[in-house]
């Protein structure tokens, strides 16, 4: 199912947000991609159990993007563990690229992979989320 969702609820659920892998996007970077994001965008809404083995498969198998991307830890727990449905959107801006699971009322990023332009610009500590 999609759900609209407008930019103001997103950027208000990104901040809101306790993920480990959102918190070390830089504050600039995460501008940028709230600045990209249109006024509404579509939200896929849907059992995380239903998302786990698509992106077992289709991400961790890919040696680029997962070298090249961080948040797995916390991406792959709560796809294991949350029985709730969640939002599923991808965000983008400055070189960066946001995969973001949203919690059911979109009131907050519960987990997301998260690619900077290039490795050398992973915060510090990214590779343990």
């Amino acid at each position: 199912m999609m759900v609209e969702v407008s930019r103001e609820r997103i950027e208000g659920a990104l901040r809101a947000s306790d993920c480990e892998a959102v918190k070390k996007v830089p504050e600039g970077a995460l501008s940028l991609i709230v600045g990209n994001i249109e006024q509404t965008v579509p939200v896929g809404m849907g059992p995380a159990a239903n998302l786990a083995p698509i992106y077992r498969d289709r991400y961790e198998s890919i040696k680029e993007f997962r070298e090249e991307s961080f948040g797995w830890r916390g991406f792959f727990d709560v796809l294991n563990e949350v029985k709730e449905p969640v939002g599923l959107v991808a965000v983008r801006g400055g070189g960066w690229r946001m995969i973001l699971l949203l919690d059911e009322s979109f009131d907050s990023v519960v987990a997301s992979l998260v690619r900077p332009p290039s490795r050398e610009e992973w915060p510090e500590g990214a590779s343990t989320t």
